[in-house]
């Protein structure tokens, strides 16, 4: 079958298709030229196909279309393009976001070195002095200068002469006398995998606190990147849990079978081992934090660096918190432990609880750890808090806000 062919018409005339324009003197884009020259030069065999024919055809009308009209559409397109003028009639101005390098403006409950007295704020709510907790920004540089102390187990933390204490350094800005309810939620375990530290940390807002174990790999990167992006961040203490030794949480643990020296002397290794924490915490120390004789020496230690006991009350025995009042030190306490129940439902009812904690009494303090599931529901939870007269706070927020426990109960005979 004889392919049929038609003859090559004869190019539109460019110079008036220019001249069409508004540019009589203007050219052709040099590839475009070129393309086109090369057309009206190239000899055609006598049954050049019409489909290839009529496709360079259109291809060649599309291209010089849109060129010439270019002007055109985007005046077009600039012109229907909406645009709105808002008079701004007063109010204050918005505050300062930290330059790189720089860190944001403290806006802390609290002087250095005050310990502040219970109860909840009773400004205004409507008066925000702090950042948000979706907002990121460097925390104060650390170690802060005057604040550290040479000891054989490194840097420890210690109170500057003018009174100041790391819990109120090494914090997170908190929108001063907000009278919400405040929660704080610490996500414990960092350090220990590195994908779940990562995502954690790519995925929770700055104003979630996080926890680091003091034998994690890599602990000054680690420690770095979180206060960089405003995370607040706690050491985790490895103590004694009641299925020791089946459960051993890692070298230098806090042990019964030690005496104080030797217990205080292990808890300074965990405390040279980065800076720029607010806190202690020992999610672990079940057994270790419901005797107070053996209790009693760390916290005292705790008082003299100028840093926050957190109770992880991971037994209904523990001691931790009663002895932190008695002892006038900066504290709070976990209210739930929000992952106890790792469903999307469990997660879900406890942080409800501690959404009814903080609306009663202030303040609220729920503990976690990185798992997936755990991050998911945080992630969703914490947009849904201003519109429940709710917000999230950094640990540094809630001290000493929390009611004190009731004495614990009677212990049972431990079976060993």
């Amino acid at each position: 079958m004889k392919i049929p062919s038609i003859p090559l018409p004869k190019l539109p005339n460019l110079g008036a298709l220019l001249r069409r324009r508004g540019g009589g003197g203007m050219r052709l884009p040099p590839v475009l030229a070129g393309l086109v020259a090369r057309l009206r030069g190239l000899p055609l065999p006598p049954a050049f196909p019409a489909a290839v024919l009529m496709v360079v055809g259109i291809t060649i009308g599309a291209v010089l279309w849109l060129w010439m009209n270019t002007d055109d559409t985007l005046k077009l397109r600039a012109e229907a393009v909406q645009r709105i003028t808002v008079p701004i009639t007063g109010g204050a101005a918005p505050a300062a976001k930290a330059e790189p390098g720089k860190t944001a403006p403290a806006a802390s409950d609290h002087a250095p070195g005050e310990v502040p007295k219970g109860g909840a704020p009773s400004a205004d709510p409507a008066v925000v002095l702090g950042p948000g907790p979706d907002e990121a920004f460097p925390l104060a540089k650390a170690p802060a200068q005057g604040m550290t102390e040479e000891s054989r187990n490194g840097l420890l933390p210690a109170i500057a002469a003018d009174g100041s204490q790391a819990w109120q350094v090494y914090g997170r800005p908190f929108a001063k006398g907000d009278k919400r309810g405040r929660i704080a939620i610490i996500i414990g375990q960092m350090g220990l995998a590195g994908a779940a530290t990562g995502l954690a940390m790519q995925r929770l807002p700055p104003g979630v606190t996080l926890a680091f174990v003091p034998i994690a790999d890599r602990l000054e990167g680690w420690i770095e990147a979180a206060r960089s992006q405003g995370h607040e961040v706690l050491l985790s203490v490895p103590m004694e849990p009641l299925s020791y030794p089946h459960d051993d949480p890692g070298p230098n643990t806090l042990l019964l079978a030690l005496d104080a020296a030797h217990n205080v002397d292990r808890f300074e290794w965990a405390l040279g081992r980065f800076a720029g924490y607010v806190g202690v915490i020992s999610p672990t120390g079940s057994r270790f934090s419901a005797e107070p004789n053996a209790l009693r020496p760390i916290l005292e230690t705790v008082k003299k660096r100028g840093i926050a006991w957190v109770d992880a009350r991971t037994t209904p025995y523990s001691v931790g918190d009663l002895l932190a009042v008695d002892l006038g030190l900066p504290r709070a306490h976990v209210d739930r432990i929000i992952d106890q129940d790792p469903s999307r439902g469990g997660i879900d009812t406890a942080l409800a609880a501690l959404e009814a904690i903080a609306a009663e009494e202030g303040a609220a303090v729920g503990y976690g750890e990185p798992y997936p599931t755990t991050l998911e529901r945080v992630l969703k939870w914490v947009p849904l808090l201003p519109d429940k007269k709710l917000i999230l706070a950094p640990l540094s927020a809630v001290i000493n806000l929390q009611k004190p426990p009731p004495p614990p109960p009677a212990r049972p005979d431990e079976k060993h």
